[in-house]
């Protein structure tokens, strides 16, 4: 083998660690937010990971960005299974929901670390990846259940503001942990909330 053919080798290495500590790293935070959430720290995602913080903070500036990261992966997972259903209308939204909900059940200690001080249409305006993610995401079954329930479908983007309210991470595992409510009964009641909310939107308008 010519040092030309043996080059092309040698560059690929690094960005095959870097995939290794990127998923390491997203895998320790997850495991952090479920097993530890109060002792989420770069440095006890970086000794999880098993990677030096050094190296962890040449990937990741802060904890937050971990996070950020995290959320976005899962996300893209809710995304790409909305994208590939071949259902519409209101099944398309309740398997959606469905799916999120069963996303919860495995990210959501991670998913309620992040927050922001700035709301979701502010976030979206500004090309925030992971609610560019969830627009992605919910778009496609909000538009089928507006069109399900005779409502129009110019009001898309507050129907998704809405949505990002009532399907929110925490809101929904409060319920399910402190509630006698079902995962089956949650959703119903949450859904039935949010078509209940959509209308009275139209209706204020």
């Amino acid at each position: 083998m010519t040092d030309q053919q043996a080059a092309p080798r040698g560059r690929r290495k690094p960005r095959s660690d870097t995939r290794r500590n990127h998923r390491r790293l997203l895998q320790a935070v997850g495991e952090l937010a479920r097993e530890a959430p109060d002792q989420l720290t770069m440095q006890a995602v970086a000794s999880r990971a098993e990677i030096g913080p050094a190296t962890a903070y040449r990937y990741y500036s802060s904890v937050d960005d971990v996070l950020a990261a995290y959320v976005l992966s899962v996300v893209e997972q809710l995304r790409d299974f909305s994208l590939a259903s071949s259902a519409q209308g209101r099944p398309l939204f309740d398997a959606l929901v469905d799916k999120w909900v069963d996303l919860l059940a495995e990210h959501g200690p991670a998913l309620v670390q992040l927050r922001s001080r700035r709301g979701y249409l502010e976030r979206l305006h500004d090309g925030n990846e992971i609610i560019v993610a969830l627009r992605d995401a919910w778009s496609e079954p909000v538009r089928g259940l507006l069109d399900d329930v005779g409502l129009p479908d110019g009001m898309l983007e507050h129907a998704l503001f809405l949505s990002n309210m009532i399907f929110d991470p925490r809101e929904i595992q409060d319920l399910l942990r402190e509630t006698g409510l079902s995962r089956r009964e949650v959703i119903a009641r949450l859904t039935e909330a949010y078509c209940g909310a959509l209308r009275g939107w139209v209706r204020a308008g």
